[in-house]
């Protein structure tokens, strides 16, 4: 299965709708978002996205309420920690502002794989049979780099994109 990974989009809506459409074009399967979404306005172009979509809040929030409702009639939503079950694969998806807790769901060998934000920086690591992924900021303005991560589930291969901003 093949799974976008974004994370920091920062209400770039320009860069979620260039995102969502190489997603579109790869067949992606599903599109985890680590937080940072902001605001209702940006679920918008998630709606014309035919795969599954999962995100879940960051430490920046516009309108909470009102981008649950909008998210419940396309995906779902995590306030703090969603498990997610895909392709016989589990993950966690946590948008990282505590590292305590990153390096709990990373040690506790409970998921296949661990999906953050919030660094804004793209890494992965591996702790066991638990990959971290972090895709980097989708928003491009902070470091410069906008970038997401395709993960194939079949190989456990990660692939980091940039996008030209």
């Amino acid at each position: 299965m093949k799974i976008g990974i974004i994370s920091d989009s920062h209400d770039n809506l320009e860069n979620l709708k260039k995102a969502i459409q190489i997603f579109k074009d790869n067949n992606i399967e599903a599109i985890l978002h680590a937080g940072d979404l902001i605001s209702p306005f940006c679920v918008v172009p998630f709606s014309d996205f035919k795969g599954r979509f999962y995100v879940c809040a960051g430490n920046n929030l516009g309108d909470e309420d009102y981008l649950r409702e909008l998210i419940a009639g396309i995906g779902h939503y995590f306030k703090y920690v969603g498990r997610i079950e895909l392709a016989d694969k589990t993950f966690a998806l946590y948008h990282g502002t505590s590292d305590l807790i990153v390096e709990a769901l990373l040690k506790s060998q409970l998921y296949d794989y661990v999906i953050v934000g919030h660094t804004h920086k793209k890494e992965t690591k591996t702790h066991g049979k638990t990959i971290l992924i972090n895709p980097g900021e989708l928003y491009g303005n902070l470091f410069g780099e906008a970038t997401f991560a395709i993960l194939e589930t079949t190989t456990n291969r990660v692939e980091f994109h940039k996008l030209d901003c």
